[in-house]
């Protein structure tokens, strides 16, 4: 148990030092259940091997333009009470992946899910996966969600949002369909919506010459580095014109911890400097808004430039999503 309370110490430093500004989604499941497998369908990785177990899998994960933090604990953590319980406490969702495989299969996982379902605020959606190794098995949904007592997921005093799903996790199927409900539950707190911090803007001309750059933290150097994003930007735009049609364009580049969001328009680029996980939405509409007051204005829109993005720090300031 070492290695599992070394990682929860270090997820609580982590919660000291980050804002809380996209949903944590927890990953449960018994084990041969599919749930680290999902865990790295979601990331595009290799689906057709066996992953060793590991203390927990701890990242962020991009579904079309939203990002949540997905924890996958370990067999260690999940015997440790104390510690799985201080992970519900804290998680915005939950996916709970269950072993379709036969009849006796689901009827094990009863008991082990109503566990953890019991711990759960009424106001964390659940996404149950009812994974099926073999794509040819005919499971009735109608029968799986009698056996697991609907009753005591949602009721009239205490509702919750939950939906059923029968996917196949190895070949992909109904992955998606489950988690476009999943993530439009979770993003209805419109705090998930709305927050992003702006590090640093740019604006180069479609040579990739830099003719603005405002910045707003410490995390980039413009001395130093104004010429490698230059060079890194028109690369990869340039590559993309020649892959593509002339018209295809990077919109957003991550690389660890922060995004740069582009926004092209009359021979003009911007580049917004933004942390992960933020509202990329958010930020392209920043980003359109600073172009259109250089291109009016140039260099003498610098102040309105840097007043616009101290008002965006505040999601409820100036605007609107």
């Amino acid at each position: 148990m070492k290695g599992s309370r070394k990682a929860i110490e270090a997820f609580s430093t982590y919660l000291q030092k980050k804002d809380h500004t996209i949903p944590w989604v927890l990953l449960m499941g018994e084990k041969s259940s599919g749930k680290t497998t999902l865990l790295y369908h979601l990331l595009s990785s290799s689906r057709d091997k066996v992953y060793p177990d590991t203390v927990m899998n701890w990242v962020d994960i991009s579904y079309g333009t939203e990002w949540f933090k997905l924890i996958d604990l370990g067999k260690d953590i999940l015997n440790d009470e104390k510690i799985v319980e201080y992970f519900l406490s804290i998680t915005d969702g939950i996916v709970y992946t269950i072993n379709g495989e036969s009849e006796e299969s689901l009827q094990k996982s009863i008991e082990p899910f109503h566990t953890i379902v019991d711990q759960l605020p009424s106001n964390v959606p659940l996404l149950v996966m009812i994974n099926k190794r073999d794509p040819e098995r005919k499971i009735n949904l109608s029968e799986v969600m009698n056996y697991f007592d609907l009753t005591r997921i949602s009721s009239p005093t205490e509702p919750r949002s939950f939906h059923f799903e029968i996917c196949t996790i190895i070949s992909g199927e109904g992955i998606y369909r489950a988690f476009d409900w999943f993530v439009s539950k979770l993003m209805a707190y419109e705090g998930y919506h709305e927050t992003v911090t702006v590090h640093r803007a740019l604006i180069y001309d479609v040579n990739g010459l830099l003719d603005f750059d405002a910045q707003f933290s410490n995390v980039t150097d413009r001395e130093q580095d104004a010429v490698l994003i230059t060079g890194l930007l028109s690369a990869l735009n340039s590559m993309t014109r020649t892959l593509f049609k002339d018209s295809s364009f990077l919109d957003v580049v991550t690389v660890g911890d922060y995004s740069m969001v582009l926004v092209s328009r009359m021979q003009k680029i911007c580049c917004l400097f933004v942390e992960r996980g933020g509202a990329l939405g958010k930020a392209k509409q920043i980003a359109e808004m600073v172009l259109d007051i250089f291109i009016e204005e140039g260099e003498n829109g610098r102040i309105a430039i840097e007043n616009l993005i101290e008002v965006s720090k505040n999601k409820d300031d100036g605007i609107p999503i």
